[in-house]
């Protein structure tokens, strides 16, 4: 359970395509630090791995942000952004008495934090993607080449993969990466998300500023 963007791929990516992705996801990752978007390895420290036989990262696990509990995440209707500079709540942030009411689980969430917009049944929605202490989550990883298990086998021809980013702030470069891996790829890969379109604009518009495409994405039905 959690905020999940998911793709369907080929094994193999297209050798001189996936270049182009790395290129131009190189561009990007150099901008994000002042977006406020702390990249980190695949395992949430050292670098991220940019290179031509794949592409890992997460968000830093040792980002030096306030620790405190925002539960499971959502973004809210309207979601934009990265935020890290929030105002913290008073007293009644400790209280969550809406969310305690149904499931019982709200105790010590910080409902009050300038950066929350509401509440749903798992957790805290958002209004800008932040984070908990911890800018790192579930690893973003793109091989060109799909290692297998045995067991593993394709659906119409492509494999299932998924990264859940609990609406943290790499959230914005793992769907910028998707965005690149679309346009350089095109029906080798099928992009889907929990979110709707709408809570891609961000990385749309990056991508669009910084690589002239990215206005025209959709998500793959």
């Amino acid at each position: 359970m959690g905020y999940t963007h998911y793709w369907d791929r080929e094994r193999e990516f297209n050798g001189d395509g996936f270049e182009r992705l790395v290129e131009d996801f190189l561009q990007v990752a150099r901008l994000l630090p002042r977006l406020g978007v702390p990249l980190a390895g695949p395992s949430g420290g050292g670098k991220p791995v940019i290179r031509r036989s794949g592409v890992a990262f997460n968000g830093a696990t040792r980002c030096g942000h306030q620790r405190r509990n925002l539960g499971i995440t959502w973004p809210a209707m309207g979601a934009r952004g990265v935020g890290l500079a929030y105002q913290r709540g008073g007293a009644e942030h400790v209280t969550g008495t809406f969310l305690h009411a149904l499931t019982g689980k709200a105790e010590g969430l910080a409902t009050m934090d300038g950066d929350v917009g509401g509440v749903w049944f798992a957790g805290l929605q958002l209004n800008t993607r932040t984070c908990d202490g911890d800018c790192s989550h579930e690893s973003f990883c793109l091989p060109r080449v799909l290692t297998l298990d045995e067991w593993r086998k394709p659906e119409r021809g492509k494999y299932f993969e998924f990264c859940k980013t609990a609406y943290k702030p790499y959230d914005l470069a793992v769907t910028a990466c998707l965005i690149i891996a679309k346009h350089h790829l095109g029906g080798a890969i099928f992009v889907k998300s929990d979110g709707e379109l709408d809570a891609w604009k961000d990385s749309m518009a990056l991508c669009q500023k910084m690589l002239g495409y990215g206005e025209d994405f959709k998500l793959d039905e």
